[in-house]
Order: C-alpha cells, then sequence, then structure tokens
C-alpha cells in the first residue's frame, strides 16, 4: 500500500513540475497580465496537488499524510480547496460559482485518498 501511495505521489509530482518547453517558451514572452491569468486558471489537479505538497498549510491545509487523513474523514473538500485557492490568488473569484470545477477537484480529491 506504501509503495502505491508512493508511486503515485511520484507521478503526481512529476506531471505537475514538468513544463513542456514550448509552454514554457509562450509564457516567457506574455506580459504580466497574462502569466496572472495562467496562474488563475490551474486545473483541478494542480489545485489538489498543490495541497498535496502543503501550499494551503497556511490557511489551515496541511499537506502530505495529514491531507490524506483530512480526506478520508471529511475534513477538507474541494470547495475549502477552490476557496484557498482564491484566497492565495491562484484562481479567480468567479471559480467559487463553477460547480463542474469544484466537483473535478472533489474528484481528484478521492483518487488522491484511493491511492
Amino acid at each position: 500500500m506504501e509503495r502505491l501511495l508512493l508511486a503515485a505521489v511520484g507521478t503526481i509530482l512529476i506531471t505537475t513540475t514538468v513544463t513542456p518547453p514550448a509552454l514554457a517558451n509562450k509564457t516567457a514572452a506574455n506580459s504580466n497580465a497574462t502569466q496572472n491569468q495562467v496562474q488563475k486558471n490551474i486545473t483541478p489537479f494542480n489545485l489538489v496537488s498543490l495541497a498535496y505538497r502543503g501550499e494551503f498549510k497556511p490557511q489551515g491545509v496541511s499537506g502530505y499524510n495529514s491531507l490524506l487523513t483530512a480526506i478520508r474523514f471529511g475534513e477538507v473538500s474541494g470547495k475549502d480547496l477552490v476557496k484557498h485557492g482564491i484566497d492565495t490568488g491562484r484562481l479567480s473569484a468567479q471559480t467559487i460559482n463553477d460547480s463542474s470545477y469544484i466537483n473535478a477537484v472533489d474528484y481528484q480529491l478521492q483518487e488522491l485518498s484511493r491511492n
């Protein structure tokens, strides 16, 4: 079980940290306004990955095994992470009204807790 969890975490970290060269060049060429917009449109998968890595610890969401425990006990939800994403400037304020985005974050949380 631990090996499966470590493999899943490794996969998450690799997929969220590798940036295709074309995207890197495009982002570098854009203005600050466009870069802010890109940051505010992160995927549900990346939002959950940030939470897992402890990026929302200052907002009260611990990472790693503590996050997995919180998910299993229903102490953290997709809506919680969306609120924290908005509070930290990673998501636009309108995202809180996007039920499909919140549902996708909930799905990613459940998938993470299963592995």
